[in-house]
């Protein structure tokens, strides 16, 4: 079966990645479980596979038209069979997490399509009594102590923040934590399988 995606001929950059993301969720594609190829270039980042190249044409003109740049395509690829197999689809990008520092505390805040992911597929997802939270404040000296006695916080911000087991976390992507000016600080990725990489 031939099958689409759409991509540049260079890697993407954590922006470009996140604007491809949100223009997927904008059009109405739940991104958790979407057939998937690896991003060339890159490690652990997924693109999506289309069956009809019209609408992967008007997802390329519309990406675009939204990142002021005429290098996304269509690229077109090979699968065996008439239907993805299940073991090829999968969550095509993780949870996020963005981290803001001052002198005092840091906060931790999910960013709003990740609570919109989570309300989605675990409506229901609290942690001690509490609804998703959207913010989680940590003094300095709170946060050196903990990391001095038990190593890196990331791990309990994020099932504070999301609530969320492990797994269920890798069912949804897994999680990455960012700053302000998106450095990646922390990511727990889900290693699940994918279609083949394109030729």
């Amino acid at each position: 079966m031939r099958v689409y995606t759409v991509r540049r001929n260079c890697p993407n950059t954590d922006e470009e990645f996140q604007a491809y993301v949100d223009l997927l969720q904008d059009i109405g594609i739940d991104i958790t479980r979407v057939p998937r190829t690896p991003e060339p270039g890159t490690t652990n980042r997924w693109l999506y596979v289309w069956k009809n190249r019209q609408l992967a044409e008007k997802f390329a003109i519309e990406l675009g038209k939204r990142l002021r740049s005429s290098s996304w395509a269509v690229h077109e690829f090979e699968i065996q069979g008439d239907s993805f197999p299940d073991e090829t689809i999968g969550p095509l990008a993780p949870l996020t997490i963005i981290s803001s520092s001052t002198d005092d505390d840091t906060s931790f805040r999910l960013d709003p399509k990740s609570i919109e992911r989570i309300s989605t597929h675990y409506p229901n997802a609290k942690l001690g009594g509490f609804k998703i939270m959207e913010n989680l404040h940590v003094s300095a000296e709170v946060l050196q102590d903990f990391e001095s006695c038990h190593g890196p916080i990331w791990n309990q911000v994020v099932i504070f923040l999301t609530g969320l087991s492990r797994e269920e976390i890798k069912r949804l992507g897994g999680v990455r934590i960012i700053d302000d000016a998106g450095r990646v600080l922390y990511k727990s990725l889900q290693p699940d399988s994918s279609l083949p990489a394109e030729e």
